[in-house]
């Protein structure tokens, strides 16, 4: 696990017999986040951290951002949700996307947050042939790569994700507290 280098034990909600799902009400990602690892930490008073990401699109006004798991409405499967952004985003010449995650950290003496971005753009259609990622990655195309995140394989993806950077922010941080 990440953190057994820096001596800690993570633990889910789950390992310790807590139903955990908490709505989130936040308008984002770091508020979403926050909601969670607060949470975690009163309910466990364990040290806590949690996540929350999704895809931004600037002329969409950055939609679908804290909603892109619901984007569309509910019921929606990826693929569905992935095809209403883009038939939202129609022909507009400003393909510019990004996906960001916010990591949040909270203890009896602070509460941190640290944020990953990675910069795309969206295409112009649904990439069926694509057999990785998941919800959007179909529709977002990586330009250092020049493919679509759905054609990267998870491996090479989690070196530049967004998640992979967030958590690389909350590890240095980490690391300098002990």
């Amino acid at each position: 696990m990440l953190l057994a280098p820096y001596g800690f034990e993570v633990v889910l909600p789950k390992d310790l017999g807590i139903s955990f799902s908490p709505e989130e009400t936040e308008t984002t990602f770091t508020g979403n986040s926050f909601i969670k690892s607060k949470e975690l930490y009163r309910l466990t008073g364990i040290p806590s951290f949690a996540d929350d990401s999704g895809i931004s699109v600037p002329a969409l006004g950055g939609e679908p951002g804290v909603y892109s798991a619901r984007f569309g409405g509910p019921g929606l499967s990826d693929k569905e949700r992935a095809n209403f952004l883009l038939k939202k985003l129609g022909t507009n010449k400003d393909r510019r996307a990004y996906y960001s995650c916010v990591v949040s950290y909270v203890d009896k003496n602070q509460e941190v947050s640290f944020e990953g971005r990675v910069d795309g753009l969206i295409a112009e259609d649904y990439d069926e042939e694509g057999k990785f990622g998941f919800g959007y990655d179909p529709i977002f195309i990586y330009p250092p790569f020049d493919k679509r995140f759905s054609q990267i394989p998870e491996s090479e993806k989690n070196t530049v994700s967004h998640r992979k950077k967030a958590m690389e922010l909350f590890l240095d941080w980490l690391q300098k507290q002990n």
